[in-house]
C-alpha cells in the first residue's frame, strides 16, 4: 500500500512529544475510500486514530481546507450531529509534507451503496430515516451557541458557489463539454428567488452514505468529511442527498437508478418522501425550484469529479480509482442540463 506521507519518522518524533499517552507509532494504513484528502490510520501502542491532510502538491485555490474541517467537527461534539472527537491540528507542513489534523478512529459499518442490499426493509428504512434527522437537526441547529455565525457567508449562496465552481471547473478543464457549458451559461440568470428568503443553516456539503460510519444498532454514528461545509439555505444538502440516489446503480457513485423491481427498493423512502419530511419539520415550502437545486448540485459535483479527474492526470489524487470516478463528470453534467431545462 503506497504512502504519501514523506516522512514517517518525522511523524513519530512529533507524536512521541505532543501526544505521548499514545505510545508508539508502529503502523500506517492509508484508507483506500475519498478521492480529496488523503486519510490514514495509525495504529499506536494506546490507541488507534485517523490522521487526515491537505494532498501534497499544487491545489486548486481555497481547495482542501482540512482547517475547516477541524473547526467545525470540534464545535459539533456538544451538538445531535455524530462526528468524530478531535484530538490535534497542525499546521508545519515539515511533519508529513503538508497540514494534518489527528482525530479519534471510530469503528463501525461502513457502506458504499445506497441500495442496502444486505438490509431488511425495516433496516433500510431506519437508515434513511436517521440519514434524514440528521439532516434536520443540521438546519435546526443554533449557530450562534456554538460560534459559528461566522462560518460561511449569510446572503448570495448560490450565485457565489455558482462563480467558484466555474472557475474551479475552469482551472481542471481537460475537455469541452457542452452540457457545462450550458449550465455555465444558464445556472446564474435562473437563480430563484425564494432560497434569499431563508435563513442560513450548516450545510455539510458531501451527505451521502459512503462519508457516514453506522453503529450495530443503525444509528449513525460518525458523519465524515466536511470538507465543504458551510452556511447555505436549507435543502441544499437534501438535494444533493436525493441526487445521489438519481445515479445509475453501475457507476462507480452508484445510486438506485437503474432498479425496476420494487421488491429491491422496499423501505426506502421515495424522493417525495424525503423532501416532504424535511420540508414539513422546517415548516419551509420550495414550490417548484427542486429542480434548481439538482441542476445547481450537478453543475457543483461535476466540478469536483472534474477536480478529482485532473489531479489523478497530475498523479496527485488521494483514491485509488479517481480517474474512473472523473469520467463521471460528463454524465453528471448531463442529467443536470435536463434538470435545468425543466426549471427554466
Amino acid at each position: 500500500m503506497k504512502l504519501m506521507i514523506k516522512n514517517n519518522n518525522n511523524l513519530k518524533i512529533w507524536l512521541e512529544k505532543k501526544l505521548p499517552r499514545l505510545g508508539n507509532l508502529n503502523k500506517i494504513e492509508k484508507f483506500d475510500v475519498g478521492q480529496s484528502n488523503p486519510t490514514y490510520l495509525l495504529h499506536c501502542d494506546n490507541k488507534k486514530i485517523v490522521l487526515r491532510s491537505k494532498p501534497m502538491g499544487n491545489l486548486l485555490r481555497g481547495a482542501h481546507r482540512i482547517d475547516r474541517e477541524y473547526r467545525i467537527m470540534s464545535a459539533l461534539r456538544e451538538t445531535k450531529i455524530p462526528v468524530p472527537n478531535m484530538i490535534i491540528y497542525c499546521d508545519e507542513n515539515k511533519i508529513i509534507g503538508s497540514e494534518f489534523f489527528l482525530m479519534d478512529f471510530i469503528d463501525g459499518i461502513k457502506e458504499k451503496k445506497p441500495i442496502l442490499e444486505n438490509y431488511s426493509k425495516d433496516e433500510k428504512n431506519k437508515i434513511y430515516k436517521k440519514k434524514s434527522e440528521v439532516l434536520v437537526n443540521l438546519a435546526k441547529l443554533d449557530l450562534k451557541k456554538y460560534n459559528l455565525e461566522d462560518y460561511g457567508k449569510k446572503s448570495d449562496y448560490l450565485f457565489r458557489q455558482i462563480d467558484l465552481w466555474i472557475k474551479q471547473y475552469r482551472a481542471s478543464e481537460t475537455q469541452k463539454i457542452e452540457a457545462m457549458e450550458f449550465l455555465i451559461e444558464n445556472l446564474g440568470s435562473n437563480i430563484p428567488d425564494i432560497y434569499e428568503k431563508f435563513n442560513p443553516v450548516l450545510t455539510h456539503g458531501d451527505f451521502r452514505i459512503d462519508n457516514m460510519i453506522f453503529s450495530k444498532n443503525l444509528d449513525i454514528a460518525s458523519l465524515l468529511d466536511w470538507e465543504l461545509s458551510t452556511l447555505a439555505p436549507p435543502f441544499i444538502d437534501l438535494s444533493y442527498w436525493c441526487l445521489m440516489l438519481r445515479f445509475e446503480t453501475d457507476w462507480l457513485i452508484p445510486g438506485l437508478g437503474q432498479i425496476r423491481d420494487n421488491s429491491i427498493t422496499e423501505g426506502i423512502p421515495k424522493e417525495k418522501e424525503l423532501l416532504q419530511l424535511y420540508a414539513d419539520a422546517l415548516g419551509y415550502d420550495i414550490g417548484k425550484s427542486w429542480n434548481f437545486l439538482l441542476a445547481f448540485n450537478c453543475f457543483r459535483f461535476a466540478g469536483i469529479l472534474q477536480g478529482v479527474f485532473k489531479r489523478s492526470k497530475d498523479g496527485n489524487n488521494a483514491g485509488k480509482d479517481a480517474n474512473q470516478v472523473g469520467l463521471l463528470t460528463e454524465p453528471v453534467s448531463k442529467m443536470g442540463e435536463q434538470f435545468l431545462k425543466l426549471y427554466i
